[in-house]
């Protein structure tokens, strides 16, 4: 998204947000009152939720912070321009953010791997959180931020903005309404060719401004280099894909199923097209197994791309159902039934593709601004936290079984995968001195 934001683009989406109950409806009572933001993480997601949140009225940035300084110059840029010209502070230092009594609440952008200090200090400062996707770098840091969160007693959500879209909100009533029958089988997938992933850059002294040890936080330390700017590649930073984009699909398919906790993961895959640095797979199929069903996720990067069936997108969702399918992505979602011979359904609630025809909206606005208007009326969200740690906690699992190369068992009661040291070894991170999480 570039940092003017779309205008057409935001009233469509703000209009998204009439669907989302009373926590919206009650900021029409409250468009007045304030909402103080920081912004802790101001990369290109951070600076996009930023030029989203921006335009919500009675929301005013008052700091930003980010261990790369050039990324709190280029958000203050996004602030500076618009109708509502803003000035926000900047600080390095995340602490000194949660230190102050002006602030509100705070939207944190951060690397994967510092979702969890940021997110834990926060909550327990009384600040409401937006906090990025994934909830957390690993299953024990997730089950510590939720308790946090729970004993803190604020307004915490995940940005899993897919939930705010009408049309996900539309398609989730047809699947629970039984319209598809038995659905024994959901598929989702990410097919894309970009060229390259990032490449085999030398080490090399980090550039004015950046502050690398800093940035590293609970990760080892390495010497700095540009290829590890892009941190969700590498698992000392982030999960791949798995944790990039599956989660959202996985959010979405969780909730539509009313599913929570699986009994089993496997993943495989690999490196089998980009030669670079990173260690994360460009390549994965992996599964899960739930009671009467399976979910199963495929991705395919750096390759040639062709649409799955008439859809514009290069990701979606696939329903079997066996009296329907249907495919949801985020310009719209289709139905087909078998008397139908391969065509779509045509009919009021089955758009074939949503908003008059035209591919290619994303679904940003309305699920920030029901963060924003649960702030404000200090109503919970709808979407439970417990609901974003336990998708992200299917992507963990899957990473888990593709970096041990085995199947893994998982008791979601325990949070624990039974009779097995090395993948229980990985559902909690080693920390650097200095970087463990506070006390809960």
């Amino acid at each position: 998204m570039s940092a003017s934001w779309n205008r057409r683009r935001f009233v469509r989406t703000v209009a998204c947000a009439t669907a989302l109950g009373p926590a919206v409806a009650a900021s029409a009572k409250s468009a007045a009152d304030r909402v103080r933001l920081a912004l802790i993480g101001c990369g290109g997601r951070g600076r996009e939720n930023l030029d989203v949140l921006r335009q919500f009225p009675g929301v005013q940035f008052v700091a930003l912070s980010d261990v790369i300084e050039p990324r709190m110059d280029q958000a203050a840029k996004v602030l500076a321009d618009g109708p509502r010209p803003q000035k926000p502070d900047r600080l390095v230092e995340y602490e000194r953010v949660l230190d102050r009594k002006d602030i509100d609440a705070v939207l944190i952008a951060t690397m994967e791997h510092w979702h969890g200090l940021p997110f834990i200090r926060a909550v327990q400062a009384q600040k409401h959180v937006y906090v990025e996707k994934p909830f957390s770098y690993s299953v024990a840091e997730g089950r510590v931020m939720v308790e946090a969160a729970k004993k803190a007693g604020v307004i915490a959500m995940m940005g899993s903005q897919q939930r705010g879209c009408s049309f996900y909100q539309k398609a989730i009533e047809i699947i629970r309404s039984g319209r598809l029958g038995k659905i024994a089988l959901v598929e989702c997938w990410n097919y894309h060719n970009t060229g390259n992933r990032l490449g085999r850059a030398e080490d090399s002294a980090p550039p004015p401004g950046y502050h690398w040890d800093r940035w590293l936080g609970p990760a080892p330390v390495v010497p700095f280099n540009r290829a590890r700017l892009a941190s969700s590649w590498w698992f000392d930073y982030g999960g791949g894909m798995m944790t990039n984009w599956a989660i959202h699909h996985i959010d979405a398919i969780l909730w539509a199923m009313q599913a929570d906790i699986p009994s089993s993961a496997v993943c495989t895959g690999g490196k089998l097209v980009v030669n670079d640095a990173a260690d994360t797979p460009d390549t994965i199929e992996a599964s899960w197994q739930f009671p009467g069903w399976i979910m199963h996720y495929c991705y395919r990067g750096f390759n040639n791309f062709h649409t799955v069936q008439s859809r514009p997108k290069n990701h979606g969702i696939c329903f079997h159902g066996n009296k329907a399918t249907m495919v949801l992505d985020r310009s719209g979602y289709e139905l087909w039934e078998d008397r139908d011979t391969g065509k779509s359904v045509q009919k009021e609630d089955n758009p074939r593709f949503w908003r008059d025809g035209k591919p290619g909206n994303e679904v940003d606005g309305p699920w920030q601004r029901l963060f924003i208007d649960c702030v404000k009326a200090g109503k919970k969200p709808p979407a439970a936290l417990e609901q974003s740690h336990r998708a992200t906690v299917c992507c963990h699992l899957a990473n888990i079984s593709y970096r041990t190369g085995h199947k893994v068992l998982w008791d979601g009661a325990k949070e624990a995968i039974p009779g097995d040291p090395a993948a229980s070894a990985l559902l909690n991170s080693p920390r650097r001195k200095g970087y463990e999480l506070p006390n809960t």
